[in-house]
């Protein structure tokens, strides 16, 4: 049988392993740390309290000082560079901390060696420590100063600090937050061509060597969105690289002229800065195909990745032979990419010709079914649900036919939104959410929340974040707000909100103030989604009307239901009556609220699977004619209304 001793070691040596896989993370965070090791906060800290007398941002702390030392004993880094190895945010304040737990500054270090006196000097802080008049576990708990702090940690890691630093130093390769060794990033390429406007044809490059490289099993490929910050950075590869938390970055260059074109590409090792591969590629346009599964090939061969004969045959795959089609279908996406109504509309005509030119081009097909579907669902929703999964429809069975995978998600959507075949969708988007696409991620989290799923709408919100951190349209700030973890839900929608000014993050931020008790606020946010583009959104209208009402300012509600009620015979799009529903569920007025979202069941609103979820009707869940609309939608079958 184990002693408490022994017990209290080897969870001591769990954290510490923990702490190792992130540490040149100086964002690791207790949370992160008690979610690692299958703990709860609260059981954590109280785990290690009980063990050293440390809390546990301390513990994390302490040790990232220990193996500090440990670099700066071996001499061959700067105190800065030691900094940035064991995750402190500053060179200063890995002073700071490192002088109130050693008694010296690290500069002294390598002087303290040279004169034989570093043993001593630790010696003599750790015997500072344990000559406190009063070293009972109950004043370790009470006890605040930085002497104290370490008493607990310098005993118990005495016997285990030694291996620990031989094994950092010789053994375990530098990393970034969860370095993996066939991790890479691809950052965006620069555009050297003289027509400033093929941008869209270097993004493209890119993004079909990412493509090709996520399908490689052994390897971890970084996220567009996620590397689109350092499109114009000055920061150094080693930084880049830790921020990431990758081994390897890929840089380059295209340069189009005509029918020609020039890729440069250098693959730089994340941890040295050095260069592991370089090649430049000069060829006719109609090559293009072949260099960029070169390229893939050649960085998953210099990672080291072991390919099987289908990630082989997929890496030399085309989606098509026909380099004008290619060249429209990359403009259609660079198009769609800027996420406005003008961009999608180009996208659907750009499209319409890629196919024309080739009649299986799959992934096209599937970029059109979207770009109409976006049509409706968002930026200008100007066509109504029917005729937008109508049109679309076609062209998600034409991808499907042509065997893309990545269709499986458009046609969970359909299920879901057009014949409202809950159980239909579900088998779609659990299909298409094991290719790991981001996407297919953001729609199975909004399902799983119409159905009543919170805690694993959660936890797949949680990790699309951790695959694309940068992903548009984030969906962690509403599976926060349906799972009660508010303060969480404000805190990442506040930081979001610095980084992102679009529609998607617009919207979100707006809802969370306004189901929060915000309403003035949200109203704000909601006029600025709407001043991106000049379309007054019914989705935003009538959550600005929702926000008047609970603010008692009814008049100014009710002006956006007669604005609602004189759109409505012309316009098909955007949800009118569920928002018009919404309004009136807001003022109180239920059998309106009823009223109008029959209407909307019968016009087959976009929003309709929201019905559940739309916290405006929550009052309304024990009426009658309610649960017979959503029994009649199939959420009984899902999950028994509350």
């Amino acid at each position: 049988m184990e002693t408490t001793n022994h017990v209290d070691t080897m969870f001591l040596e769990q954290l510490r392993k923990e702490v190792d896989l992130n540490l040149t993370n100086d964002q690791f965070s207790v949370e992160e740390l008690a979610r690692n090791i299958g703990m709860s906060r609260s059981q954590l800290h109280r785990k290690l309290n009980s063990a050293t007398g440390q809390s546990v941002s301390q513990f994390i702390r302490e040790y990232r000082l220990q193996l500090g030392m440990a670099l700066l004993r071996e001499g061959k880094l700067t105190a800065a560079e030691v900094s940035d190895r064991v995750g402190f945010g500053s060179a200063t304040y890995f002073s700071k901390c490192f002088n109130e737990y050693y008694n010296f500054p690290p500069g002294e270090v390598k002087a303290k060696l040279v004169s034989g006196t570093l043993e001593q000097a630790v010696a003599a802080a750790k015997k500072s420590v344990t000559d406190e008049p009063d070293a009972s576990p109950a004043a370790a708990q009470k006890s605040q100063t930085p002497i104290r702090k370490k008493v607990w940690a310098a005993v118990l890691v005495a016997v285990l600090i030694s291996m620990a630093a031989v094994w950092f130093l010789f053994v375990r390769e530098p990393r970034g937050a969860a370095r993996h060794d066939k991790s890479i990033a691809i950052l965006p390429f620069k555009n050297l061509s003289a027509d400033k406007g093929n941008e869209y044809f270097s993004e493209g490059v890119i993004e079909a060597i990412r493509t090709s490289l996520s399908e490689v099993g052994e390897l971890r490929v970084i996220s567009r969105t996620s590397v689109e910050q350092y499109r114009d950075t000055d920061k150094p590869a080693r930084t880049i690289a830790n921020e990431l938390g990758v081994s390897t970055l890929l840089e380059g260059s295209v340069q189009r002229s005509n029918n020609k074109v020039r890729i440069d590409v250098r693959l730089v090792d994340g941890a040295s800065e050095t260069q592991v591969w370089a090649e430049s590629f000069d060829r006719e346009l109609q090559d293009v195909f072949a260099i960029q599964h070169e390229i893939a090939y050649r960085v998953a061969n210099e990672l080291h990745a072991k390919l099987t004969a289908e990630e082989r045959s997929n890496l030399s795959k085309s989606d098509t032979k026909n380099p004008e089609a290619y060249d429209l279908y990359l403009k259609a996406v660079y198009q769609y990419r800027t996420y406005t109504n003008k961009g999608a509309h180009n996208a659907t005509d750009l499209l319409t010709k890629a196919i024309a030119l080739d009649p299986n081009y799959a992934k096209a097909y599937a970029w059109l079914a979207n770009s109409y579907i976006s049509l409706a669902s968002i930026w200008g929703a100007e066509l109504s649900a029917t005729d937008a999964l109508q049109k679309g429809k076609p062209y998600i069975d034409k991808a499907l036919a042509l065997d893309l995978d990545q269709a499986r998600m458009l046609m969970g959507f359909y299920r879901l939104y057009y014949d409202w075949d809950l159980q239909g969708a579900a088998g779609e988007y659990e299909r298409s959410v094991k290719y790991g696409h981001p996407d297919a991620l953001a729609l199975y989290v909004d399902y799983l929340n119409f159905i009543g799923r919170h805690k694993e709408a959660l936890t797949l919100a949680e990790r699309l974040n951790a695959i694309d951190p940068y992903y548009p349209n984030s969906r962690m700030i509403l599976s926060y707000f349906y799972n009660k973890k508010l303060t969480e839900a404000n805190e990442f929608s506040a930081r979001r909100i610095q980084i992102f000014n679009n529609y998607y993050t617009l919207d979100s931020h707006g809802f969370l103030l306004l189901n929060t008790g915000h309403y003035k606020e949200s109203i704000e946010y909601f006029k600025k989604a709407m001043a991106l583009e000049g379309i007054r959104y019914p989705r935003m209208l009538g959550w600005m009307g929702a926000a008047y009402a609970k603010m008692g300012e009814r008049e100014q509600a009710m002006e956006i239901i007669r604005e609602f009620e004189r759109r409505l015979p012309v316009d098909k799009g955007g949800s009118i009556s569920f928002f018009t529903a919404v309004i009136y569920s807001a003022l109180g007025e239920k059998q309106e609220a009823l009223a109008w979202l029959n209407k909307a069941y019968t016009n087959h609103d976009m929003e309709m699977p929201w019905l559940l979820t739309e916290p405006q009707f929550y009052n309304l869940h024990n009426e009658p004619a309610f649960k017979q609309m959503a029994s009649e939608m199939g959420f009984d079958k899902m999950k028994p209304l509350p």
